[in-house]
Parts: C-alpha cells; sequence; structure tokens
C-alpha cells in the first residue's frame, strides 16, 4: 500500500508542474505577454498546483474501499476535492487582494464547476470502457 501511495504522489506532483506550466502559458497568451509575475508568486503559485495535483490523485485511493457503494465513494472524492482546491486556492493567492467576498466566492464557483466538469469527463470515460470490457467479457464467456 505505501508503494501506491508513493506512486500517486509522484503522480499528483507531475500533474501538478504540468498543470502549473499550462496555466502559465495559458494566462500569458491570454494578456499578450503582458503579465508579470513576481518571483515569490511563482513559489505560490506552483505550491498550490502541486497540493491540487497530489490532493487529487490522492483521493482517488477512496476507490480502493470495496464495501462502499459507488456514490458514497464518488462524493467523498468529490468533497476531498473541493477542499483541496479550496486549500490550495489559499496558498496560491488566487483571490486577487481587495476584491471582496462576492468576487472570491465566483472565482471558487467557476474552479469548482471545471474541476466537476472535469471529473465527470473522467467518469463517463471509465463508465463507457468499462461496458466495453464488461460486452467483451460476456462475448468471450458466450463462444
Amino acid at each position: 500500500m505505501a508503494k501506491i501511495i508513493m506512486g500517486k504522489i509522484r503522480d499528483g506532483m507531475l500533474y501538478g508542474c504540468a498543470m502549473f506550466t499550462l496555466s502559465l502559458l495559458l494566462i500569458d497568451y491570454a494578456f499578450d505577454g503582458s503579465l508579470t509575475v513576481l518571483p515569490h508568486q511563482y513559489a505560490r503559485i506552483i505550491s498550490g498546483a502541486i497540493f491540487i495535483g497530489v490532493g487529487f490523485v490522492l483521493s482517488s485511493l477512496i476507490y480502493e474501499e470495496d464495501r462502499l457503494p459507488f456514490l458514497a465513494r464518488a462524493l467523498i472524492q468529490l468533497l476531498l476535492c473541493v477542499v483541496t482546491f479550496l486549500i490550495a486556492f489559499v496558498i496560491s493567492g488566487g483571490i486577487p487582494y481587495g476584491t471582496g467576498f462576492g468576487t472570491g466566492a465566483v472565482f471558487v464557483l467557476v474552479e469548482i464547476g471545471v474541476g466537476f466538469a472535469c471529473w465527470m469527463g473522467h467518469v463517463v470515460y471509465y463508465f463507457r470502457e468499462a461496458r466495453k470490457i464488461k460486452i467483451k467479457l460476456l462475448e468471450h464467456a458466450a463462444s
């Protein structure tokens, strides 16, 4: 189990670094290269990105528990991901200072919505893959 956890932490760190790189490229493209980030902001942003990557990947360990129904495991993972995201949002300074609670709430809700959409995409994809495997197993058993 420790080997699985260490592998997931490694994968999460890689996902976080990729997220950091892609985010900066997207921001740079959106602002036509005029965005300046101070060195201490890079450290905060990459720390938050790695925290999100590790938290999201580690939360998938819930699926190793077979005694819980799938819906309960999915809701637990979703809750863990939201908490991870909010902590990382605070770490990375995701809400601009002085913008007020409303702007911060909108930022958080949009980010949670995007994360939920990505998560649902993964769930749909893996359900389809599982269905294909089940059909192949049934065809193989019938022959």
